[in-house]
């Protein structure tokens, strides 16, 4: 599962990374979390960059039952209806430069964020439907498993375009989909803090002080 992320980086920046234009109202993150707006890279029609509210909800989804979903896993978007179109016909880049997680297991609790060793943004593998998207999510590599048994579906930057494409068939999309190499991540524990909605400072992704220390 993913839960919160950071899109930190200046907006400028993120957005130069991706090729387009800066979305009305980017600006940099560290605690985005479920229902609010983040920064999405679409091809419609052209590639472009827009905010959108974390939590995936078709427009024929309705009545009490109908609730946004902020994860999709990786194994059954082609099955579950509530995912499949959008992953045929509207696949997303997630902008980011590291996520949190609570750990599963063992007494040490303390939230942990992940993200890749040379420090640069990257992207998660997502859908969308106007005006909302969903992180994708796949079976954690050895490194994440110690804390939680999922891990968003980071992809390369050479795949990036293939997965926004229509034309990519949804078997080749799939193949895309897989567990990050665990050699390439960092992990440390930071602050509780980042459990508050309302924090949102560059000061989270700080070790926390008091943390056992991690070995990636």
């Amino acid at each position: 599962m993913c839960g919160r992320y950071a899109v930190g980086a200046d907006p400028v920046k993120t957005a130069a990374r991706f090729g387009v234009a800066p979305a009305p109202g980017l600006k940099s993150r560290w605690n985005v979390a479920p229902s609010q707006q983040a920064p999405v890279l679409i091809l419609s029609p052209a590639k472009r960059m827009a905010m959108m509210s974390w939590g995936l909800l078709p427009a024929w989804a309705k009545g009490p039952a109908a609730k946004p979903q902020i994860n999709a896993r990786a194994e059954t978007l082609a099955d579950k209806p509530f995912f499949r179109e959008a992953f045929r016909w509207r696949r997303a880049l997630i902008p980011a430069d590291g996520w949190y997680e609570w750990p599963k297991k063992g007494a040490d609790k303390s939230p942990r964020y992940f993200a890749l060793k040379d420090g640069e943004l990257f992207s998660f593998a997502g859908l969308w439907e106007p005006g909302n998207y969903a992180v994708i999510t796949v079976e954690a590599n050895p490194a994440v498993a110690r804390f939680h048994d999922r891990m968003p579906a980071i992809l390369p930057a050479d795949a990036e375009a293939e997965w926004l494409d229509p034309k990519t068939k949804p078997e080749r999309a799939a193949e895309l989909l897989r567990p990050y190499p665990s050699d390439r991540l960092s992990i440390h524990a930071v602050s509780p803090r980042v459990g508050t909605v309302a924090v949102d400072e560059p000061g989270l992704l700080a070790p926390a002080t008091d943390s056992q220390g991690e070995l990636f």
